[in-house]
């Protein structure tokens, strides 16, 4: 009876909000601050996702924490080249007071070719964007290709873009991905029939 009481009690706190607890924040830089939010169910983790983007030769890094799903934590570091830019991230785990000293560093670049290209661009536009093929290098597979807004604290950007990406990438940004190609360009609205080969 005991047991049963305690087992009950137990749900009674965990169905009223008593699940876990992470800071929410995101700013230009690799520190930031932010009031602690009661995460969704199955969001069993908080995240601190570091990334830096690299446009016209210029670099900013962002940082980004917050509630995350199970798959955002094992999915790896993140490479896409858009052409003219890139993007590198990384993300940290963790729970309760481990998150006050997690400290997250970015994948060191991988700039040897693979073999494989992609059709790519950038635009902070909704219109679509001029597209040029690129080579990808190290993990990026993947022919990604998104768009939408970015939310960066108080900043909103409406981008379009494609390039060529890690699978972690297509992963954490839940974007449309396809194999990419090894000597043919293949446009992103028909994916190739095939994994993607070497030249």
């Amino acid at each position: 009876m005991t047991v049963f009481l305690a087992t009950c009690l137990l749900a009674a706190l965990l169905g009223t909000g008593a699940g876990l607890q992470c800071e929410v924040c995101s700013e230009l830089g690799q520190t930031c601050t932010g009031s602690l939010q009661t995460c969704p169910p199955r969001q069993d983790s908080c995240g601190i996702f570091l990334s830096e983007v690299t446009l016209g030769g210029i670099k900013s890094q962002t940082i980004l924490k917050g509630c995350v799903l199970p798959s955002q934590c094992t999915a790896g570091p993140i490479s896409v080249n858009f052409g003219t830019g890139m993007t590198t991230a990384s993300i940290a785990c963790c729970t309760g007071d481990a998150c006050k000293t997690v400290n997250v560093t970015l994948p060191p670049p991988d700039t040897e070719p693979n073999g494989l290209r992609c059709p790519a661009c950038f635009s902070a536009s909704p219109a679509p964007c001029s597209e040029e093929t690129v080579s990808c290098t190290g993990s990026e597979t993947q022919c990604l290709e998104a768009a939408g807004t970015i939310h960066m604290g108080e900043s909103q950007l409406q981008v379009n873009m494609k390039g060529c990406a890690s699978v972690s990438a297509c992963a954490q940004f839940q974007a449309k991905c396809t194999a990419a190609s090894g000597g043919t360009d293949v446009p992103l609205s028909t994916p190739p029939p095939s994994p993607a080969s070497t030249t």
